[in-house]
């Protein structure tokens, strides 16, 4: 693995839960692991995030086949 290939990147964000959740199964079937961050402060309270504001990232090493596998999903997001 590369030097970077542990460090955390950002891949995309999402309009909603219901985007993210769809990109993050697609990249798990992979064998890509995703991590899903709310920049919304009020969804820890249990408020749904604003659109928007979920962001997924992934592990360096995986972004360019992550990028790939969601193709135009990302690019229009």
């Amino acid at each position: 693995m590369k030097p970077n290939g542990d460090r955390i990147v950002l891949l995309a964000t999402a309009r909603d839960e219901l985007e993210a959740g769809i990109w993050r199964d697609v990249l798990e079937r992979d064998s890509i692991a995703v991590y899903i961050k709310s920049g919304d402060p009020m969804a820890s309270f249990g408020i749904p995030p604003a659109p928007g504001s979920i962001r997924l990232f992934v592990q360096a090493g995986d972004e360019k086949r992550a990028r790939w596998l969601l193709g135009e999903a990302i690019r229009s997001a």
